[in-house]
C-alpha cells in the first residue's frame, strides 16, 4: 500500500517581507483618519474613500493607496514559498490582481461624485480597479487561510486563526453587500450626499482586510519562531557529546 502525504516540507517564511506588509498597512489605515482630520470639508459617513483624492491633500490620499499596494505585494513575496496546492496558488493569484488593483486605484483618481456617464478613461480605470479589489480580496484570503490550515504544516498549529480570520473578510464583504442593497441601491445610481451612507461601511470593510493581513503576517512569525527554536533542539540533541579526558593520578 502506499501512502501519500499531504504536507510539503516546511520552506523557510521572508520575515522582511511579513513585517513590512503589517507597516504598511498599519500606514495605510493611519493616512486614512488624517485625511478626515485635514479634510473637514469631506463628511467620512457619506464621502467615499477615492474622493479624499481629490482637491487639497490628494496626493497623499493617492500615496496611501499605493502603500496599501506595498503590504498586499509583501504579503504575496511572503506566501509564496509557503502555499503547495493548486487552491493556494489561485488565491495568490487573486492576491496579486488585487495588488495590481490597488496600483491602480493610487495611480488613476475617481471622477467627481456624483459619476457621470460615460466617465473619463482615468475614472474608468479608478473605478475597475478598485471594484476589483475590494471584491476579490476576500476570495484571495479565504483560499489562502485555507490552503495553509490544509498542506502547510508549519502553519498548522494555527488552523483556528486560520479559518476564522480567512473568513472574517467574506463575512464582512457579504455584509457590506447587504447594506448597499438595502440602503444604498434602492437610492438611485446617482445617490450622493448626506443621506447615503456609503463611506463607513467601506472603511469597515478594508478594516477587516487589515486584520486578516496582520494576523497572517504575525503568524508567519510565530511560525519562523517556532521552527527556529525546533532547529535548535535537534541540533543540540545531535551534537556529539564532550569527552572528558581524566588524567591519571601518579602516587608516589
Amino acid at each position: 500500500m502506499i501512502v501519500r502525504e499531504t504536507t510539503q516540507p516546511v520552506m523557510p517564511i521572508p520575515l522582511k517581507a511579513a513585517w513590512l506588509s503589517i507597516a504598511a498597512v498599519v500606514t495605510y489605515q493611519v493616512l486614512l483618519i488624517v485625511l478626515i482630520f485635514l479634510r473637514p470639508d469631506l463628511d467620512p459617513s457619506w464621502h467615499t474613500l477615492s474622493e479624499w483624492a481629490i482637491g487639497p491633500y490628494g496626493w497623499m490620499m493617492s500615496m496611501a493607496f499605493l502603500v496599501s499596494a506595498t503590504s498586499y505585494a509583501a504579503l504575496f513575496i511572503m506566501l509564496k514559498s509557503q502555499i503547495h496546492d493548486a487552491m493556494g496558488h489561485i488565491g495568490l493569484g487573486i492576491l496579486l490582481i488585487c495588488t495590481i488593483g490597488t496600483v491602480g486605484v493610487g495611480t488613476f483618481v475617481t471622477d467627481p461624485m456624483p459619476l457621470r456617464y460615460p466617465l473619463s478613461t482615468t475614472g474608468t480605470i479608478h473605478l475597475v480597479s478598485g471594484t476589483s479589489q475590494l471584491m476579490f480580496l476576500p476570495a484571495a484570503a479565504f483560499l489562502i487561510n485555507l490552503s495553509l490550515a490544509r498542506k502547510n504544516q508549519a502553519w498548522m498549529p494555527a488552523r483556528r486563526v486560520l479559518l476564522w480570520t480567512g473568513s472574517l473578510p467574506l463575512v464582512a464583504l457579504a455584509g457590506f453587500l447587504v447594506h448597499l442593497s438595502i440602503f444604498v441601491i434602492p437610492l438611485g445610481p446617482s445617490a450622493h450626499g448626506p443621506g447615503v451612507p456609503v463611506g463607513w461601511p467601506a472603511r469597515f470593510l478594508f478594516l477587516t482586510y487589515m486584520v486578516w493581513l496582520i494576523a497572517l503576517a504575525r503568524q508567519a512569525n510565530r511560525s519562523a519562531e517556532t521552527d527556529a527554536g525546533s532547529a535548535r533542539q535537534v541540533h543540540i540533541r545531535s551534537a556529539p557529546a564532550r569527552r572528558t579526558m581524566v588524567k591519571p593520578e601518579i602516587i608516589s
